[in-house]
């Protein structure tokens, strides 16, 4: 059954570009063509919109982690029936990986790095300049504790913190819309 987000109604219609652009991401990434990927959102909205007029969807979670919840298993399935589906396919008859990434998958990674370099930008200088030390430069928390003359746990919850900011930053928290994100 195919559900038009537009004909969906309710919160399905109001969250329509963001939400389809997200999981026509995510599902492309995952399953690698637009047919499978077109396939899975489908299930997805038709999977959603079913719960939400049988009203399963909890009050406390917000629609679009419910609705992103339901994308990991669907693509998950999708993945795990191509698996299945390959392990009859005669390995000679499957063409060799590319090295190079196509130029969607260059687009899209192009396209997130766009999106986590505007939420890190929007983040304090000393959340930025931890998590570069934690992540980009490697060190340890113990490490930057010692340095700074800091106890090691004062650091850990800092740097808890600031990737709970960046994490609300990346999801749209903080009263962030997609027109404000880069276009660049």
């Amino acid at each position: 059954m195919v559900i038009p987000l537009e004909s969906a109604g309710g919160p399905l219609a109001e969250l329509n570009p963001t939400l389809t652009r997200g999981l026509t991401l995510i599902a492309l990434r995952a399953l690698g063509t637009a047919a499978d990927a077109q396939e899975a959102v489908q299930e997805i909205l038709t999977r959603a919109v079913e719960a939400i007029q049988d009203g399963r969807v909890p009050a406390h979670v917000a629609l679009p982690a419910f609705v992103y919840g339901i994308a990991r298993h669907v693509i998950a399935d999708a993945v795990r029936r191509r698996r299945k589906e390959s392990a009859y396919v005669d390995s000679s008859l499957t063409p060799l990986a590319s090295s190079q990434p196509s130029p969607l998958e260059s687009l899209i990674r192009q396209e997130e790095l766009e999106r986590v370099n505007w939420a890190l930008s929007r983040l304090t200088m000393e959340d930025r300049r931890l998590l570069s030390q934690c992540f980009a430069q490697g060190e340890s928390i113990k490490e930057l504790a010692e340095r700074a003359g800091l106890p090691p746990e004062r650091l850990r919850k800092r740097k808890s913190r600031a990737l709970k900011r960046l994490r609300m930053l990346l999801s749209g928290k903080f009263g962030h819309t997609s027109t404000s994100e880069p276009t660049s």
